[in-house]
């Protein structure tokens, strides 16, 4: 079982924060450890796992960043541990991004690049932004689900990058 089953939620890259919220609470309802005081063993400890297995999924699912590549693997589409290859004109340009970095002599300089970077941002968002907000991904072509599983992957690279220039 996937955490958008449990909670009765479409699978998509957006949840409804309001339907989540609902859903959570009543599996915080019915299976809070505090209600099993008095039950066996057994079902003190399926209680408890119920409750930390709905704590972990609406933290997830209320997680932009954390959505996108758990709906890719619970699609297939990724899988854990991938080693996805990036196109070589993208890493050819944040390689010059790099360099640019590192040859910056002035505050300006700096922000510039910085200003490529989310500018390059944008442009890879851009053609699938109206995927990661449809209701279902059962509307969204399989052509498209790879162009979302590309900028996941360009995302992060581009963050990582970002987190460097800052440190």
């Amino acid at each position: 079982m996937n955490f958008f089953e449990l909670f009765g939620l479409p699978i998509a890259f957006k949840t409804d924060k309001n339907q989540l919220r609902l859903a959570f609470m009543n599996i915080q309802r019915a299976s809070h450890p505090d209600k099993f005081i008095q039950g066996s063993e057994a079902e003190q400890e399926l209680a408890l796992e119920q409750s930390a297995l709905a704590n972990k999924g609406f933290t997830l699912l209320n997680n932009q960043e954390k959505i996108i590549p758990y709906v890719l693997e619970i699609t297939g589409h990724i899988q854990a541990d991938e080693k996805y290859n990036l196109a070589p004109d993208f890493l050819m340009e944040m390689m010059e991004l790099n360099e640019g970095w590192m040859d910056a002599d002035s505050e300006e300089a700096k922000q510039n690049i910085l200003n490529q970077i989310n500018t390059l941002k944008n442009d890879i968002f851009s053609p699938i932004q109206a995927y990661l907000e449809a209701d279902s991904i059962h509307v969204i072509p399989q052509e498209a689900m790879l162009q979302i599983k590309d900028y996941y992957y360009k995302k992060k690279y581009l963050d990582r990058i970002l987190e460097d220039f800052h440190h």
